[in-house]
């Protein structure tokens, strides 16, 4: 019989980015800010949203798996009052126009960006880096956010971003990926740290291939051993783009940052040993709770840890470093109602399948991640048949802090 827990896991790291990718990302975002610093403009480069947390899946365009996409924040040693957004995003623009590398792979600027395309980085697959020129926010807004009782370690990390409107106006857009990313990880800890020493060595083992004959198991970074929460977030995630594209209402479509949020506070009530399989039982029935809030009924308590909440009408996914940003804020009851019902449909297609009857399982992770993926990543038996096929969905841009 097969390993249900086996094979999420499997699928998850095929969702994920190769460890020959997160290293060509790292050293080429980690190349720009050196030669930013040697033009005079000093800043600091980190990563944000899905590629800060750890939860990156691969995107799928028109069926088709495509390059992936890749955020870092570029904060800018300059005092918000003393510059303006335009000059802030346009300095770091006319840079990188002035190198003949950088320049062959710049993009169109985009609204809040500047997209660096590398192509074929391995086997065929590349990756679109987009860098976000901001700096920090104002003092002020700092000490706003800290009387929200958000925690001054979060707090001291919220930037102000470059906004270009469609009429060419420039605007400071407040954000906080950083402390997002920090808060994130602060939950992820436990989960990472149980029996990380032996998914560390499993992973060196199942991708040797691509560490040098000399690597140990401490070549690998720890950022490419990921916790059963990640995994459970990139497994929604893949679900998500699939179940919305195939019901044609990509238009509801939840954000990353929405299943990311829920994910993670959920799972603070769940014990850092479960299994894949069982902490994403436990977020999807932690999510289902809510929605009772449909009928203006109240989430069972035992569950509960307000993650979504009804406020005088209005839906609420808060964000747990800015208690006034609402990332629910375009829902509507109709977006409600879809996103609860694309629940239900994990809790059949993933949560409550079992590999007893192997075709019938095989059909819901068909359903799932796609069919093609699927019968790719796990052999099927020489038993087992299934007839599920499946289209994918075109992935639209989200939220500065998880938009894949």
């Amino acid at each position: 019989m097969r390993n249900k827990e086996k094979d999420l896991e499997k699928l998850a790291e095929n969702l994920d980015i190769s460890n020959t990718m997160y290293s060509y990302a790292v050293d080429r975002y980690m190349g720009i800010s050196k030669y930013l610093l040697d033009r005079g403009i000093q800043g600091d480069f980190s990563p944000q949203g899905s590629f800060r947390t750890g939860t990156v899946v691969r995107p799928l365009r028109n069926g088709v798996e495509t390059d992936y996409d890749l955020d870092v924040i570029c904060t800018l040693a300059v005092d918000k009052h003393e510059t303006f957004p335009s000059e802030v995003k346009q300095s770091v623009g006319i840079a990188l126009e002035a190198n003949s590398i950088y320049r062959d792979k710049l993009l169109p600027e985009d609204s809040r960006c500047w997209t660096l395309e590398y192509a074929g980085v391995s086997d065929g697959i590349g990756f679109k880096l987009d860098i976000v020129p901001s700096v920090k926010e104002s003092s002020s807004h700092v000490l706003r956010i800290m009387k929200q009782d958000v925690p001054t370690k979060y707090a001291v990390n919220t930037i102000a971003a470059t906004d270009k409107s469609e009429n060419g106006k420039y605007s400071w857009l407040t954000s906080n990926t950083k402390g997002f990313g920090d808060w994130f990880e602060d939950i992820n800890k436990p989960f990472k740290s149980y029996n990380y020493s032996e998914r560390r060595e499993k992973y060196f083992k199942n991708n040797r291939a691509h560490f040098s004959a000399t690597a140990t198991v401490e070549s690998v970074d720890p950022y490419l051993v990921k916790s059963s929460l990640q995994r459970v977030v990139q497994l929604l995630k893949r679900h998500r783009d699939l179940y919305y594209h195939r019901s044609r209402r990509d238009n509801l479509r939840p954000e990353s940052v929405i299943i990311t949020v829920l994910a993670a506070k959920i799972a603070v009530s769940a014990s850092a040993s479960l299994s894949v399989d069982a902490l994403l039982a436990h977020v999807v029935q932690g999510i289902s709770d809510y929605a009772v809030l449909l009928k203006g009924g109240t989430p069972n308590q035992t569950l509960s840890c307000n993650a979504i909440e009804k406020r005088d009408g209005v839906w609420w996914v808060e964000n747990p470093v800015d208690h006034e940003d609402n990332f629910a804020e375009f829902w509507t009851n109709e977006t409600a109602e879809e996103f609860f019902r694309w629940i239900e449909v994990v809790k059949n297609d993933v949560v409550d399948i079992s590999p007893i009857n192997e075709a019938k399982y095989l059909s819901g992770l068909q359903r799932s991640f796609g069919t093609e993926f699927v019968t790719k990543k796990l052999p099927l038996s020489p038993s087992a048949t299934t007839t599920s096929t499946i289209t994918t969905p075109i992935k639209p841009w989200g939220r500065m802090y998880d938009h894949d």
